[in-house]
């Protein structure tokens, strides 16, 4: 098991902040290839549960990827207003 306690703020944040958001990335890239099969050969895609999942994973990519910016944001702000104190 890796030791989170390892590392200094951008270990830590990578490990508090970024882990679980790539880990759900991941799995809705799976969620949606799995599903190839299914959106090559239906006939009429926009109709079909197939177009509702990919539309749900889609949007659950974008909501993690906002979540993901918000947080670096938050990051960067905070070490660079502790660098800044040091110059």
């Amino acid at each position: 098991m890796e030791n989170k306690s390892k590392g200094n703020c951008v270990d830590k944040f990578i490990v508090k902040r970024l882990d679980e958001h790539i880990i759900n990335l991941l799995k809705l890239r799976s969620s949606i290839r799995n599903r190839i099969d299914i959106r090559s050969s239906t006939i009429d895609y926009f109709n079909e549960l197939c177009y509702e999942n990919d539309f749900r994973d889609i949007s659950e990519i974008r909501n993690t990827a906002n979540q993901i910016i918000v947080n670096c944001n938050k990051f960067l702000e905070r070490i660079s207003e502790q660098y800044s104190k040091l110059n």
